[in-house]
């Protein structure tokens, strides 16, 4: 199955509350759902992010994300 991972980048250095930036989508495959789920931290790490929450949406799935330390 394919799905689209829509990203939101919680800046860092800003105080709390700051609202997420939007960031790219990625293109997801997986053969079921716990193994998109799976997979959606590769590319996030590619990028130097970590995920700090994914979750499925009734289109695809959204991840909140920071980047890596």
């Amino acid at each position: 199955m394919q799905r689209t991972l829509k990203t939101f980048v919680i800046p860092s250095g800003k105080p709390a509350g700051t609202p997420p930036e939007p960031g790219p989508d990625i293109e997801l495959g997986a053969a079921s759902e716990d193994g998109l789920l799976l997979a959606a931290h590769d590319p996030l790490a590619k990028r130097g992010q970590r995920a700090r929450a994914v979750s499925f949406t009734p289109t695809g799935l959204v991840a909140y994300v920071e980047t890596a330390q």
